[in-house]
């Protein structure tokens, strides 16, 4: 006989109910769950689990979790709409059920994190294993099951920490595996509680399916109940055995002597039961628990996973992280740029065919055995003079390669030059495209246009290298406790005191600047000149500087620290007569401030008494914090956002960025003395944004600041323009700049 299908079969399901039992779904596979392993247990587990990882890297024909991961999500959306039909016409449902509808927000958006915690391309540099059960699968996701499998889907930090470690003892992970591994726990998670919904949405409709039966016991012959068992074990042996307890319930009393039909189907309950009913309903009991449990854990871990802190954990466990951390310099490092080194490391480890860890003995060796502070930076030897040295020390002889950025680098200012000319020229060619212009007029039109065509040119080819050139950032500490004392810095506000309502406006921004940066180690001030005079004194300028000098004490006062220098200041300037100028105002106005502000604080006794007037003497007002290494400069209407200084701070101090004088010392020769970050303008209002200010501007948002762009002449000629926001290096500025800049002719 032809075998029926469930439509024939069940001719009174409903569509949800044949779609979780269709047997062309497969068979549902158990819980991804084994025996719960202690810390003991688990690292020893780890320790045999990485013997038996054999692994390679990944090829282009390799299998990819990503087509289960969708058929997964799939599969749990069904069994939510047949639960969830379920449970709003009233029905009973278990509390993993309960669990899956009130969770399933939080399951869907893990396919969107999966996707962007691990692209494909990434996927393809993670080392795949070779061995069945999970052949051709990342590595990491075998670690990620057999934590899953031994802690019942329950994400504890410390227990991963310690298997993580064991496993290491015997098979190193690379770093891109380690950063993988929570995007590799949400896929196992995901699978687990696909196979769980699988299981109680499959559970329930095997018993609806029964209760069906049941209902019309009379039009099912033993026959169709037996192909109709087929079918569902086809689904998972659990399918068929919940059916069978199910239905021996419901007829377990009816009464036999006046139907022979319900005695024929009991005679067959009897002889297909695998064991007695009772027996099979207590067994479902414990693993409904058992399911509840799994479910309820693995929803947790999801969220958990998210919570966790997961640079400390790849930290705690990596070991390349771990023989890293052992540089002072890297450990000091801020975590961005702590990101540089390794991935510079990763490269040269696929380069070379030697392991991270290998990598990274061989440049912390050079690092120890350099003769300056700079060597003993990671940066040195991967991206600066040393790369050479570190490249030939792992066996790779790249002349070629290094041949070729040195010829980029040649190369870049020409093709710039160039493509600005030829461009030029042809837009100005291309207006000029008119029969009859005489030669002569054709020529002075030309060379009329040049330079307005030329300033578009250069605008749009500006926008389009820095939309399109990866920003070069540089390395800076953390600074994690805060400015340390021999970081000293000092933000200024250059302004002049013209009324009172100004200067109230410039003492309440110091305090903003404040707020926003609340470090130990830095002072503000007010760098203020009078305003433009015709005589060295004028009328109000003492009621001026009187009022100043109220609102910054105020502010003092209100600082509540009595100890050290104070921390708000009032440096102010007596006016001298500019012969350019004819006028009495303050010494090369906001140039002259900064210069002698540098002065005052990088003088010897050389220049001692060039500096010692600079400033009027305000008693506590003017009181300079010793050792002031730095200078913020700020203009009245710039913003300073929260924690930027000390970034700002933490570039400037960073060995690989400190300025290296010339021989002469006029110079700076290495590194950097002054540093100007990213300045915006003021990101609008949806309902004042426009489009000119998204082409000179850019997007709208809440933080301008929050995303890194490509400076031109910074990323492709090391060069760069200031414009007057900046940190700037006092000793650095005082040796190169001091009685260098003619008088009266620099702004």
């Amino acid at each position: 006989m032809a075998r029926l299908d469930l439509k024939d079969l069940l001719p009174q399901a409903t569509a949800a109910l044949l779609g979780i039992l269709d047997p062309a779904s497969g068979a549902a596979q158990p819980p991804i769950r084994s025996e719960i392993f202690g810390l003991q247990r688990f690292a020893q587990h780890g320790r045999s689990l990485g013997v038996t990882h054999s692994a390679a890297l990944a090829s282009t024909g390799v299998n990819s979790f990503f087509p289960r991961l969708r058929s997964n999500i799939d599969m749990l959306r069904q069994a939510q709409h047949y639960i969830g039909r379920h449970a709003a016409t009233g029905y009973d449902i278990s509390p993993a059920a309960e669990w899956l509808l009130d969770n399933f927000h939080l399951i869907e958006a893990q396919l969107k994190e999966i996707h962007d915690g691990l692209p494909s391309s990434y996927f393809r540099r993670l080392p795949v294993l070779l061995d069945e059960p999970l052949a051709g699968l990342p590595r990491v996701y075998g670690v990620a099951w057999a934590f899953v499998a031994h802690t019942d889907s329950a994400f504890d930090e410390e227990l991963l920490v310690q298997f993580l470690a064991a496993y290491q003892e015997t098979r190193e992970l690379s770093l891109a595996e380690m950063w993988a591994l929570p995007t590799t726990l949400r896929v196992v998670l995901v699978e687990n509680l696909r196979r769980l919904a699988e299981r109680v949405a499959t559970h329930k409709a095997a018993r609806e399916v029964a209760n069906l039966c049941a209902d019309r016991l009379e039009a099912c012959s033993v026959h169709a109940l037996a192909d109709l068992l087929v079918q569902l074990s086809e689904r998972g042996a659990g399918v068929g055995r919940v059916f069978l307890a199910q239905l021996a319930q419901r007829l377990q009393d009816k009464n036999t002597g006046s139907d022979g039909h319900v005695g024929a189907v009991q005679d067959w309950l009897q002889r297909v039961l695998p064991e007695p009913a009772a027996q099979l309903v207590t067994q479902q009991s414990v693993d409904q628990t058992a399911d509840n449990l799994s479910v309820s854990n693995a929803v947790g871990s999801l969220r958990a996973i998210g919570d966790a802190d997961w640079p400390d954990i790849v930290a705690r466990t990596s070991q390349l992280m771990q023989l890293m951390l052992g540089a002072p310099v890297f450990e000091a490092e801020h975590p961005d740029t702590r990101d540089q080194t390794l991935h510079g490391i990763e490269r040269l480890a696929r380069r070379s065919g030697h392991g991270e860890v290998t990598v990274a003995q061989t440049l912390l060796g050079l690092m120890q055995a350099g003769q300056t502070a700079e060597m003993a930076v990671p940066s040195y030897w991967l991206q600066g003079a040393g790369c050479r040295a570190l490249s030939e020390a792992l066996g790779l002889h790249e002349q070629g390669r290094i041949a070729w950025r040195k010829a980029v680098r040649w190369a870049a200012l020409p093709a710039y030059l160039g493509l600005l000319g030829l461009l030029s020229l042809g837009l100005v060619a291309g207006l000029l495209r008119h029969p009859g212009s005489g030669g002569a007029l054709t020529a002075l039109l030309a060379l009329l246009m040049l330079f307005p065509a030329s300033e578009a040119v250069v605008a749009v080819i500006n926008r389009l290298i820095s939309e399109s050139v990866r920003p070069r950032h540089l390395p800076r500490l953390a600074f994690a406790s805060g400015i340390p004392a021999e970081h000293q810095v000092m933000v200024v506000i250059p302004c002049l005191l013209t009324d009172p309502a100004t200067t109230r406006e410039l003492v309440h921004r110091l305090r903003q600047h404040d707020l926003a940066n609340p470090e130990r180690h830095v002072q503000f001030a007010l760098l203020t000149d009078w305003a433009d005079a015709d005589s060295a004194q004028a009328h109000g300028d003492a009621a001026l500087l009187a009022d100043a000098c109220e609102q910054v004490r105020a502010l003092n006062t209100g600082n509540g620290d009595d100890q050290g220098e104070p921390r708000f200041l009032l440096l102010h300037r007596e006016r001298r007569f500019s012969e350019s100028e004819q006028r009495w105002i303050g010494w090369e106005r906001k140039r002259g401030k900064l210069e002698q502000l540098i002065v005052t604080l990088g003088r010897d006794a050389a220049d001692a008494a060039d500096a010692a007037d600079a400033f009027l003497p305000l008693a506590e007002l003017s009181s300079i914090a010793p050792g002031t290494r730095y200078i913020v400069t700020l203009d009245a209407d710039t913003q300073l956002p929260p924690g930027r200084l000390r970034d700002l701070v933490g570039v400037a101090a960073h060995p690989h960025n400190q300025p290296v004088l010339s021989a002469d010392g006029r110079s700076v020769v290495a590194g950097w003395g002054i540093l100007q970050p990213r300045v915006v303008t003021p990101l609008p209002a949806p309902r004042d944004f426009t489009l000119y200010h998204w082409l000179f501007a850019g997007q709208c948002g809440i933080d301008p600041y929050s995303a890194a762009s490509s400076e031109v002449y910074q990323d492709l000629f090391s060069e760069g323009t200031f414009t007057g926001k900046g940190l700037l290096h006092v000793q650095a500025l005082h040796a190169v700049l001091t009685k260098r800049l003619p008088e009266g002719q620099v702004l």
